[in-house]
């Protein structure tokens, strides 16, 4: 019996260089990291037309993308995705500042998402545990209006209770979320 000769062999990986770096090890990491710049061009088409604009993109630039985004399928899709990561292999400095705007966007999204899920658990526990949460939210922000919430809290208890839809508990998100932090 012949055993096959890639058997349990593994390939590792290989990270994707980046193309502002001064020297490849080969063609292919040419040709990988020249792709991964056309793939920045489609994801920027893939953005609403509002966060392309706030880029500040050079003018051809911009309206490369807007076309690109505007075009539906076919071959001028990608003509105009090469056209796009051209653009941007040849003015290299506009690839770094869009990937740090790009990581800017990205480290917001997540503080915000963390935000969220602080006042979503803050929400969970104050409807929970009840006064108890909402002394000890208290004394962490004294600014809130504990009338409103303390019978926001109850009425959300009682949707619980009876199975209806939890129209308190957004109430009461919704003011969390309008609260100075």
């Amino acid at each position: 019996m012949v055993r096959p000769r890639n058997v349990n062999r593994t390939k590792a990986p290989k990270t994707v260089p980046d193309w502002e770096q001064e020297e490849f090890e080969s063609r292919t990491d040419i040709k990988k990291a020249a792709q991964a710049v056309t793939d920045l061009g489609e994801k920027l088409a893939e953005m609403t037309e509002s966060k392309i604009r706030t880029l500040n993109l050079p003018d051809e630039l911009l309206n490369a993308i807007l076309l690109l985004k505007r075009l539906d399928k076919g071959p001028a899709v990608k003509r105009q995705k090469a056209f796009v990561g051209k653009f941007l292999r040849k003015n290299e400095y506009l690839i770094v500042d869009i990937k740090e705007k790009l990581m800017e966007e990205e480290l917001k999204a997540q503080q915000q998402n963390a935000h969220f899920q602080r006042l979503e658990k803050w929400r969970d526990r104050l409807v929970e545990e009840g006064d108890d949460a909402l002394n000890e939210f208290i004394e962490v922000y004294p600014q809130v209006d504990r009338s409103f919430l303390r019978q926001a809290i109850r009425n959300a208890q009682k949707e619980a209770e009876q199975n209806k839809p939890p129209k308190s508990s957004r109430a009461i998100f919704k003011y969390l979320r309008g609260l100075e932090w």
